[in-house]
């Protein structure tokens, strides 16, 4: 006769969910200890590099400014309006891709200090986080360069943005932990998404504007958290105040990456060090 399964202890659960909170809080805690990391890991890309991260910046330049004004013309849109709002776009996409597609390498990529020591996981999720938006920041410029040029820099409503982005972080921590826990289980997760990450730049309202499509062909976009989220940001640097529908959607896409992600660690926060 099979042995029973036995349940699990009553209070198993509530220690998992104490370990959490305390590795969340020791995390926070150590802020310098992920904001070095991430520095540290922005410089070893351009050591020995003539222009260091300014790269970033050059490149990105060039990109937005000949494509913007190709694609001002071809979608027929004054330069002064499409520039900023492709710069914007492509800057921000450019953004949510590399937090997904790090966010899969969050633990393999610092298994050499997981295997040594016992650090909260989760100090690893804020060191992609902020090495990713370090690098945003670098292409940021370029984005206030092209306002400025197209004289919408005053009409930035800067309130808005800074809230938008707020929340943008906030998802954006959740979103990289859960795939980073899941590359770890699951390594085909990393190739999965740079293929996925791929596809949603053309079905993202990044090149394009979703006025232009048909009733029945825009769920593309309200479907698409990552066009929720760009307009969300975007909207307000281009001088129009976000929908409050928007904002709920924001916030409902949020409480749900932060459901996942409780449950999800609740249950293998333990266990990532072994998959290493």
């Amino acid at each position: 006769m099979a042995n029973p399964v036995l349940p699990a202890p009553a209070g198993a659960f509530g220690h998992q969910v104490r370990l959490l909170a305390r590795d969340i809080a020791s995390a926070l805690a150590a802020w310098r200890f992920w904001c070095f990391m991430g520095w540290n890991d922005v410089a070893k890309r351009y050591r020995q590099t003539f222009l260091g991260p300014v790269w970033i910046t050059v490149n990105t330049a060039l990109f937005i400014v000949a494509f913007g004004l190709i694609g001002a013309q071809l979608f027929k849109y004054p330069a002064g309006w499409y520039l900023p709002y492709f710069c914007a776009g492509h800057v921000l996409f450019g953004y949510f891709s590399a937090l997904l597609n790090e966010g899969c390498l969050t633990y393999t990529g610092s298994d050499a200090f997981l295997k040594q020591m016992s650090y909260p996981k989760t100090a690893f999720v804020f060191r992609t986080v902020f090495r990713c938006t370090v690098l945003m920041l670098h292409s940021a410029v370029i984005v206030l360069a092209v306002l400025w040029w197209s004289g919408r820099l005053g009409a930035v409503h800067w309130g808005a943005f800074l809230g938008a982005m707020a929340l943008t972080l906030l998802a954006a921590s959740f979103a990289v932990a859960i795939v980073g826990a899941l590359a770890t289980r699951f390594r085909d997760v990393t190739v999965a998404m740079g293929s996925l990450m791929q596809l949603s730049f053309f079905v993202t309202p990044v090149l394009w504007v979703p006025d232009e499509l048909t009733e029945r062909a825009r769920w593309v976009v309200r479907l698409n958290p990552l066009a929720l989220f760009l307009d969300l940001v975007r909207d307000p640097l281009m001088g129009t105040a976000p929908d409050p529908q928007a904002w709920l959607a924001a916030a409902g896409v949020v409480a749900v990456l932060g459901v996942v992600f409780f449950f999800q660690y609740v249950m293998v926060r333990r266990r990532i060090v072994y998959w290493l």
